[in-house]
């Protein structure tokens, strides 16, 4: 059966060590497959909003420019035929809507001298954009015209070259009302736009000329210049709702990442919790196997013992007293009900059946009974038995059987790790609060780092597996149980000092059980006494 488990663990230890990484990586890829999914999703819906921002931009910017472009042809046309209805005409000045676009033009002629307006002195305004545009005239294809916004943005100008009808090219240039424009046609034209966004136009400083004024925003934002007329103005389209649109963004952005590493954490804890129940239940099902073998030993040692002895006095083979005989078997039987009740109290425990019947009684009286029955085997091991009971301990609220349990769990382990030929010491005292019993062997000891692990269910010592010491490993467990239903506690000192009064090298171990009692006036116990029971040759 052993050697079966054995060669079993190692295919399932390669399994685990492959399929948990598999499943890490699989886990790790899915989180990571979704978060970039969602960040696909939102990086695809903000393209689109910022597209849907870029259309209403190019509305715009068509709305705003092509008044301002119709504008400067129409005046270039009507100096046009202005020059064809009357050739004789040296400066033709057709009359200008006072309320449009066009604040005011200029004509220069091939010598590139004012000929329209004519015979007045021009306005400073004129005057200025007279020297500005005068080195463009060599710039300028004939039959072509440009816009020309100055870098401030605070004047735009439309400016071309004309053939007159004798053959000489004349320069012609219109300063545009920005006033208007910003004004009346910025907002107008801002109005009508169909999806109703939040529009901004800035000039090159970045202060709002029109529309709303959108802050810091950056996301959901479309941009760019306003034109080939405007062009040192930019426009900034935004949904109604980009403040939402823009904190959704960032919340959705911190939860995606927040989600991978929670998932990836939570994936983490979850395998590693399954790996460390598949270990554990592995070692629970090497140690249930473990104690399956002990107590089939513990079984099978007290029944040889009893069919042994029996059939002796059966055939009347013995050479002894039959009495004699009876008694092994007597005490055999009991060393084999003692098993028996060890594994059902147990199974009632793992069950969380377990019951007990309380009532006050002398837990002397239950010390003496106990160890009555291991008398035996002491005598057997050649061991020396100490006992010593405080006179007058109060009456301690137990279950007689339970505490005998105890007794005969913490005897029978001293017995097992004690020196051949040493001794056994059980003493019983009072101590604040109530009784302490104590059980101390001369034995190895228990090392430092087992020594929580002693009362853990079929758990055994390394010692007590390397030199082969039979047992369940369920004693100490159950002995931690019934003391804790008791309302008391259990501790373990190993080594200890040698010898009764507490003297010479520390070894051994000492089990001392803690129970409860009240102080009652007239509660009495055994007499304090010692008993050695010699070790026979």
């Amino acid at each position: 059966m052993r050697r079966l488990g054995a060669g079993l663990t190692a295919p399932v230890s390669l399994i685990l060590a492959l399929v948990f990484p598999a499943m890490i990586a699989a886990a790790l890829a899915l989180a990571y497959y979704g978060y970039t999914y969602v960040q696909e999703v939102s990086r695809l819906f903000e393209a689109s909003t910022i597209e849907d921002g870029r259309t209403d931009a190019r509305a715009l910017v068509a709305a705003i420019e092509k008044p301002i472009d119709d504008a400067a042809q129409t005046l270039f046309r009507q100096i046009e035929m202005a020059q064809i209805e009357d050739p004789a005409l040296a400066a033709p000045c057709p009359d200008l809507d006072p309320g449009g676009v066009i604040a005011s033009y200029v004509v220069l002629g091939p010598r590139r001298n004012v000929v329209c307006p004519a015979g007045r002195k021009l306005p400073a305004e004129l005057e200025q954009l007279t020297r500005y545009l005068r080195p463009r005239w060599d710039a300028i294809a004939p039959g072509t015209y440009k816009h020309d916004h100055s870098e401030n943005g605070t004047q735009l100008v439309a400016y071309g070259t004309q053939a007159g009808l004798d053959g000489q090219r004349r320069f012609v240039a219109a300063r545009m009302n920005l006033e208007l424009i910003r004004g009346r046609w910025l907002g107008r034209e801002i109005a009508q736009l169909e999806r109703k966004p939040r529009v901004e136009v800035v000039d090159y400083h970045g202060s709002t000329l029109a529309g709303t004024h959108l802050g810091d925003t950056d996301r959901f934002v479309a941009e760019g210049q306003l034109g080939r007329i405007l062009y040192q103005w930019k426009v900034r389209v935004a949904p109604q709702d980009v403040e939402t649109l823009q904190a959704r963004a960032d919340r959705q952005r911190f939860l995606g990442r927040l989600m991978i590493i929670m998932s990836t954490i939570i994936i983490a804890v979850g395998l590693g919790i399954v790996w460390l129940s598949v270990l554990a239940e592995r070692r629970a099902s090497r140690l249930k196997s473990d104690f399956i073998a002990n107590v089939s030993h513990e079984l099978k040692t007290p029944l040889s013992l009893i069919r042994m002895f029996g059939e002796m006095v059966a055939t009347g083979k013995h050479k002894g007293d039959a009495r004699e005989y009876g008694g092994i078997i007597t005490r055999e039987s009991e060393r084999l009900s003692h098993l028996i009740d060890n594994v059902l109290d147990f199974a009632r425990i793992e069950r969380g059946k377990a019951s007990y019947d309380f009532g006050e009684g002398d837990l002397g009286s239950v010390l003496e009974r106990a160890l009555d029955v291991c008398r035996y085997r002491l005598d057997k091991e050649k061991m020396r038995l100490r006992v010593d009971i405080e006179p007058g301990l109060p009456l301690v609220r137990m279950d007689e059987n339970a505490m005998t349990l105890v007794v005969l769990n913490l005897v029978d382990n001293a017995i097992k790790y004690a020196a051949d030929g040493g001794e056994v010491e059980v003493s019983l005292r009072r101590s604040p609060g109530g009784v302490v019993m104590a059980v101390r062997d001369a034995g190895p000891g228990v090392p430092a780092g087992e020594q929580q692990r002693v009362f853990e269910r079929f758990y055994r010592a390394a010692n007590a597996r390397d030199r082969n010491v039979r047992g369940s490993g369920i004693g100490l467990a159950l002995v931690q149980h019934i003391a804790l239903a008791h309302g008391g506690r259990v501790a373990l000192d190993s080594p200890v000092p040698a010898g009764p009064t507490g003297s010479g090298t520390a070894t051994g171990s000492l089990f001392r059980v803690y129970l409860p009692a009240p102080i009652l006036e007239g509660s009495e116990s055994a007499t304090r006494h010692e008993i050695a029971v010699a070790a026979k040759p």
